[in-house]
């Protein structure tokens, strides 16, 4: 097996390793609205992922005068995503699901290869063009899975996840773009978080929204777990992003639906249960992997 596609096999081992993170991160969220509301989750999220980022990566930061402008660009992708990204699918899930959340938020791929092709310089072959577009017709075939408990819902609601991919779309690029100045990986993620935490704290305070949080026993369990989780993830995907190509890493990254039906129906056996659409989902997202990875 060849890994032409990337510069080497740890690019793919990250992006999986951040999509597995993705996938429990979303498994708990799932679990932890239970329990509380959309702002308390999302300042509780983005509050622990940042904290694991500055105490992991922070002392590692190696400092080489970067561009204060490129320093910027990741501030803004850090407000893009995870901030805004974060918002749309915890906003989405409990009114569609998280099983059609999932993969709607997973379209990230298409956009962020189109983005990269036309302004990164990259080059979209027709076997990762198709791989891309399987996974992301895997993902889609997830999204239409039953639940045990019908559950009726808005369609419009669904047009949020599926913004959140679209604006993760122009979020990964972004950072790509941002690594040809910056090459500390530590200085990146935190810079990163600090972008979201200043988007988060803004948002807060123009809506007036932080008069939403209520910090409760079972939010900052279930969502400061979904944060750790979020931190590592955000490490692996910067790691893959740095050293591999965003054609490459995006629609890998984009395989957490896969992993999202499989902890559901291990964690979740209430609500979901195994049907010939995730079957065939999840060899779509199967087949599309193996072609990224092998061509």
């Amino acid at each position: 097996m060849s890994f032409t596609g990337v510069e080497n096999p740890w690019v793919i081992l990250a992006a999986l390793g951040a999509a597995v993170s993705f996938a429990f991160n979303q498994i708990c969220a799932r679990v932890g609205f239970r329990y509380t509301g959309t702002i308390t989750a999302l300042v509780v999220t983005i509050g622990t992922s940042s904290a694991v980022l500055f105490l992991t990566l922070g002392p590692s930061i190696t400092w080489n005068d970067p561009p204060l402008g490129a320093l910027g660009l990741f501030i803004l992708a850090g407000m893009i995503s995870p901030l805004a990204t974060q918002l749309l699918l915890y906003v989405s899930i409990p009114k569609v699901g998280i099983t059609r959340a999932s993969p709607l938020r997973n379209t990230t791929p298409l956009f962020a290869g189109l983005v990269a092709v036309i302004f990164l310089g990259e080059r979209w072959t027709l076997p990762l063009l198709f791989g891309t577009i399987l996974i992301v017709v895997g993902a889609t075939i997830l999204g239409k899975r039953e639940s045990k408990v019908p559950q009726a819902f808005d369609r419009r609601y669904l047009l949020l996840p599926l913004l959140a991919g679209f604006l993760g779309g122009f979020g990964v690029p972004l950072r790509k773009y941002a690594f040809s100045y910056v090459t500390s990986i530590p200085l990146a993620a935190c810079t990163l978080a600090m972008g979201a935490i200043l988007g988060l704290a803004g948002y807060l305070l123009v809506t007036g929204k932080y008069r939403e949080v209520a910090l409760t026993r079972f939010s900052v369990r279930w969502f400061g777990l979904a944060g750790i989780l979020a931190g590592l993830a955000v490490i692996g995907n910067l790691s893959a992003l740095k050293m591999g190509r965003v054609v490459i890493v995006a629609p890998l990254v984009a395989t957490v639906p896969l992993f999202t039906i499989v902890l559901s129906a291990v964690f979740l056996r209430s609500l979901e249960r195994v049907t010939w659409r995730i079957v065939l989902g999840a060899a779509c997202i199967c087949v599309g992997t193996v072609v990224l990875i092998v061509f």
